[in-house]
């Protein structure tokens, strides 16, 4: 339970500094005119999917018994959802973060 409060805790937090941080505000102006990248830097929940992905393939993974692929693409949409939420949440309580 704690290994996937942690992976949630950490997808949103790095999704969030990516995609609404200002110190990466530099990265996204650079990253703007390339189409698709230039747009998964501005949505929590594609970006979301991503750091997901990369975490569960890294080792910070929530326990699950199933072939690989289908993790990897079960803690994507898992974290997705969980910045996409959380953004939200934030969002209703007047913090202004898109």
């Amino acid at each position: 339970m704690i290994v996937l409060f942690c992976f949630l805790l950490s997808s949103f937090g790095v999704t969030n500094i990516l995609t609404g941080g200002k110190i990466f505000q530099w990265l996204r102006d650079l990253l703007e005119p390339i189409p698709v990248v230039g747009y998964l830097f501005k949505c929590p929940m594609c970006l979301g999917f991503w750091v997901g992905s990369g975490w569960f393939m890294v080792g910070l993974q929530p326990a699950m018994n199933a072939p690989y692929w289908v993790e990897v693409v079960a803690a994507g949409m898992i974290a997705s959802g969980t910045s996409w939420i959380a953004r939200v949440i934030l969002h209703h309580f007047g913090e202004d973060l898109l």
